[in-house]
């Protein structure tokens, strides 16, 4: 084999072998994928899709506020109209960095269940979000262009919900959980 041929046979190994290294280092290799949806009494429909590393055996992913989160890549959450009609939708996590000064979100992942404080969604005028404690009342609120915020639905657990923990079932409304490993 020729010196140039030699050449050209490590040339293209080496450019493989770095385009290998490269695909295995830029792609988490436990990623998961799970999407929310809840069905308020009115009959609005949020949904949100979330993404984190599940390498890091996270037992509960809490985030809060702007800037780089802890567990949580990615986090879009979309609103619709109980006719189905899309009303707007909002990334409020891109790329492991959270955006929005009221961004509140926590996860278990071993239960697929929503903890805690919520407030997903938009923030300014004419914006619509998602907020609340999971363990009592969520509330669906727009933006107003006066800047009020105005309560469109709401969606509460019953004491007897809240007595025996159930962290998925509601009284008005439905949670549904999915993922993908």
């Amino acid at each position: 084999m020729s010196k140039r041929q030699n050449f050209f046979v490590n040339l293209v190994t080496y450019i493989i072998i770095i385009a290998i290294a490269s695909c295995y280092i830029s792609s988490p290799a436990s990623a998961v994928t799970q999407e929310l949806q809840l069905n308020t009494t009115a009959g609005y429909i949020v949904k949100t899709t979330f993404s984190y590393d599940d390498a890091q055996n996270p037992e509960i992913i809490s985030e809060h506020g702007p800037g780089k989160t802890k567990s949580l890549d990615y986090l879009e959450v979309s609103f619709y109209r109980p006719s189905g009609e899309f009303i707007a939708s909002y990334n409020n996590v891109i790329d492991g960095i959270a955006k929005g000064t009221y961004f509140e979100f926590s996860f278990e992942p071993t239960s697929q269940h929503l903890l805690g404080s919520i407030d997903i969604g938009g923030e300014s005028v004419g914006e619509i979000y998602l907020k609340g404690e999971m363990d009592r009342e969520l509330s669906l609120v727009e933006v107003e262009t006066s800047g009020e915020e105005r309560v469109i639905d709401r969606v509460m657990r019953t004491k007897e919900q809240r007595e025996i923990g159930q962290l998925g079932a509601w009284g008005i409304g439905e949670m549904e959980t999915g993922g993908d490993n």
